[in-house]
């Protein structure tokens, strides 16, 4: 082995040492940011009536367990507390109704010991043979499948608004179809089925029960 290559293997080594030490540094150095303006963001939510606790303590420990770009989870945070106020009157999600009869199986927002993490969207349950509709007019952009969704739709609804169907055992309609509220759009799996539902403004994610009313 030469020695220029011997060197230079030296000289590799030390530069990705020097750039692990580095990303250590920065990573630490984001999460003490991150610690000191949520601590500030408790004080503030403190002044508020009526708001637990319990999903920002849960919320801290997800943050803290992760290495997070800070402003969006602070987004997220603030979005387990406050309702955005100008989706009030956002057509269509001020008219929506909901995909199937079924009550949610499983809520959006961070979850219990048994099911950690924070939780996009909702599981909601179909009764059987029940079709799941479109909750608003929009056009079809996606069908697919992927490990997360397993057999997905995306729908837009206007330029800000997108909903997601998974989890669906059938697909009754295609890319670029343009659907009607209440259509029916897919069905899930067999008796006591649920499939997953997410409401989307843009790349940030909505609590869908804070704008349709689901199943009892």
């Amino acid at each position: 082995m030469s020695k220029y290559t011997t060197q230079s293997r030296h000289q590799r080594k030390i530069s990705d040492d020097s750039i692990y030490e580095n990303n250590i540094k920065a990573n630490f150095k984001a999460q003490i940011l991150i610690c000191i303006l949520i601590f500030i963001f408790c004080i503030l939510i403190k002044f508020y009536p009526n708001k637990s606790f319990d999903k920002i303590e849960s919320g801290i420990s997800l943050i803290l367990s992760e290495n997070t770009e800070i402003r969006a989870e602070l987004k997220k945070i603030k979005s387990m507390f406050f309702k955005d106020e100008s989706l009030d009157t956002l057509t269509p999600v001020s008219e929506m109704v909901a995909p199937s009869s079924g009550n949610v199986a499983r809520g959006f927002g961070m979850q219990d010991a048994s099911n950690s993490g924070f939780h996009y969207g909702l599981d909601l349950y179909t009764a059987p043979s029940e079709n799941i509709v479109a909750v608003s007019d929009g056009e079809v952009t996606e069908i697919a499948t992927s490990s997360e969704y397993g057999s997905f739709l995306v729908i837009k609804h206007s330029d800000e608004i997108s909903t997601l169907y998974g989890n669906l055992n059938e697909i009754l309609i295609n890319v670029n179809d343009k659907v009607s509220k209440g259509q029916p759009i897919a069905r899930a799996g067999g008796e006591n089925s649920t499939f997953y539902f997410e409401l989307r403004r843009g790349d940030t994610y909505l609590d869908p029960t804070e704008f349709i009313e689901f199943g009892k």
